[in-house]
């Protein structure tokens, strides 16, 4: 059984029948994304605008594909290593501070979507208001 976390930003693998953990991985940023499972290989979105291709097994990072949007980083929203850059974002808790950083981590192209992977082909939409399709 594959899921993540949106609180942690953890990637987890447990067995089905025992309950017992496999891998406990932490991410770069949060996820909401349920994973896709397809083949030996597991497909899960991340808020910081990537979706992240994982080992089945081990749950090591095979590759991850980041969408425009995030790449451009407009606002420095991500850090070099593609988290979020929170010191920055929430540098104030007055007034709108706190709504303007969050509408900023939306707009990176954070993937919320759960992939659908259909004939090797994986499906995902993004809030950078994409649907994308990598084969």
């Amino acid at each position: 059984m594959f899921f993540a976390t949106s609180d942690s930003s953890l990637y987890h693998v447990v067995d089905a029948n025992s309950g017992k953990p496999i891998v406990r991985q932490q991410g770069k940023a949060y996820m909401f994304s349920s994973p896709a499972v397809g083949s030996d290989v597991v497909f899960i979105g991340v808020l910081n605008g990537t979706l992240e291709t994982r080992v089945a097994k081990t749950g090591d990072l095979l590759w991850d594909f980041q969408v425009e949007k995030s790449k451009q980083n407009n606002g420095w929203v991500l850090t070099g290593d593609r988290k979020f850059n929170v010191p920055f974002l929430y540098h104030s808790n007055w007034r709108e501070s706190p709504l303007v950083a969050n509408d900023q981590q939306i707009r990176i192209g954070g993937v919320f979507s759960s992939p659908l992977v259909v004939n090797g082909v994986v499906y995902f939409g993004s809030a950078d208001g994409f649907l994308y399709a990598l084969e």
